[in-house]
């Protein structure tokens, strides 16, 4: 297979993909060395037809972003040849993201009964995947997964060969509309689970913000719909009166639906609403499976739907197989950092990456037989920025370290010991939200503060709790 030409285009130089000498470019002369090498891969058939809104996408990421966007228009018709082709620019471009418009083929793995797409496939292109039973699809790998790019699919159909490229075209015009401030999300933030607050447990919306994930909205721009509150009517109503800048669905789901407390959210409702979430996280099992939905020929696909729908959502981070999307905090971190999405994307894909291979020799599963099943459907160069909390001056933390404190094996959690203060949560001292430094060893958390005017210090044990207010702070 022979891609057609295309041209790629990145600082100093313009690259004819087909081997040609590379050709010095007046054009990128004239600009400074971004930070990041960005490619855009697109079918010929697509590009044809698409030419003036990839050049504006191209136009509008590269005035915003530290990126540059090389365009590359190919002929690929196996996940081997797009693989290969990734590979290629990663070694001899430094590309660290890619970015596959249309339907571009997507490899499978086979797992939890299905044959899932799997974008390990492509951000990893050093692993070996593996067809043990012959039957076609992938269903083990060899190595140790080490990410070198995140891969964003901008794809608007389920189906394997149809770009729908009306959608892509209604797309690409909302993502224009968003950089140009015609399309302007609410500094909201949005968050579902039907599971109940109990007495043991404070509830996912306390889990929610003390991920990080309510930092991109003022507390009274949360909104937390939890147990019984998660209904199909507060769920519409919710989209009916706002939009959101963040989204976090942590709800059972397949790919057509996701289950609120007394029904269904589906997919069509999704793509309907006139407002939307610029970013969702769909913790959901196969929300984001677009592949099975084509399979089950059973209406439109969830994760489709969150970015391609009526209203100004971008993107979606989901999940294509039976599981949940866990270290959406790392995402969260990033882009409180200043990253974009596919940057923030990439090191909560590799924890998942880095578990799934630990956790693999659990259960009926060994090494290599698991993939974390996340992907990044739609337009990654998005980016939140936090909000400002109003501090009450009279309380400062200034340095707060977590692990175990007589071998300095620590991690910093200042940060998060401010934020569950700035928002009135009680700070837990546990592994589950600031790590674990020192495994098997017991943990204390040292907060050093000033409290009207005056320095201080507390340190407590592994799981307790330190209590703070306004004009004290102690056990």
């Amino acid at each position: 297979m022979k891609n057609k030409i295309g041209l790629f285009l990145f600082p100093i130089v313009l690259l004819a993909i087909a081997g040609a000498e590379p050709v010095p470019s007046s054009d990128s002369l004239l600009k400074p060395a971004p930070t990041d090498q960005v490619a855009l891969l697109i079918h010929h058939r697509l590009n044809d037809v698409m030419k003036s809104e990839i050049q504006q996408y191209k136009t509008d990421v590269e005035a915003r972003f530290p990126v540059r966007l090389g365009i590359l228009e190919g002929a690929w018709e196996k996940p081997a040849e797009l693989r290969a082709t990734l590979k290629s620019l990663h070694d001899k471009h430094g590309i660290t993201g890619a970015v596959l418009v249309g339907a571009l083929p997507m490899h499978r793995f086979f797992m939890h009964e299905n044959a899932n797409p799997n974008p390990l496939y492509y951000e990893d292109f050093d692993l070996e995947f593996v067809d043990r039973n012959k039957d076609g699809v992938d269903d083990a790998y060899k190595g140790k997964p080490a990410l070198k790019i995140w891969v964003a699919n901008i794809r608007a159909s389920d189906k394997a060969r149809e770009d729908d490229t009306p959608g892509l075209r209604r797309f690409f015009a909302k993502t224009h509309n968003y950089y140009t401030d015609k399309a302007v999300p609410e500094l909201r933030a949005l968050f579902f689970s039907a599971e109940p607050p109990s007495v043991e447990w404070a509830g996912a919306g306390d889990w929610f913000k003390r991920r990080g994930g309510a930092r991109f909205s003022a507390p009274e721009n949360v909104t937390i719909l939890e147990g019984k509150g998660c209904t199909h009517k507060a769920a519409l109503e919710a989209f009916r009166k706002h939009s959101y800048s963040l989204t976090c669905v942590a709800l059972h789901s397949d790919e057509t639906g996701h289950a609120l407390y007394d029904g269904d959210l589906m997919a069509h409702e999704i793509a309907d609403f006139k407002t939307g979430s610029l970013i969702t996280i769909s913790h959901g099992c196969f929300a984001a499976n677009w592949t099975k939905t084509e399979h089950d020929n059973n209406g439109p696909n969830c994760g489709l739907s969150w970015v391609f729908g009526k209203h100004l959502g971008q993107a979606v981070v989901g999940q294509v197989r039976s599981g949940g999307i866990g270290f959406d905090n790392l995402i969260y971190e990033r882009l409180r950092a200043g990253d974009y999405l596919g940057k923030a994307y990439l090191p909560s894909k590799q924890a998942h990456e880095t578990e799934a291979l630990l956790d693999a020799s659990i259960g009926d599963y060994a090494p290599g037989e698991v993939v974390s099943g996340n992907l990044l459907i739609g337009n990654p160069f998005l980016e939140l920025k936090p909000v400002k909390r109003i501090n009450d001056n009279r309380l400062v933390i200034r340095n707060a370290v977590y692990g175990d404190l007589a071998n300095n094996t620590v991690v910093n959690v200042t940060r998060t010991v401010t934020d569950w203060i700035e928002d009135s949560l009680p700070v837990l001292a546990t592994a589950e939200y600031f790590g674990d430094p020192a495994v098997g060893i017991e943990k204390q958390l040292k907060v050093d503060y000033t409290l009207a005017g005056v320095d201080g210090t507390e340190i407590i044990d592994e799981n307790e709790i330190l209590k703070v207010s306004q004009s004290q702070l102690r056990k």
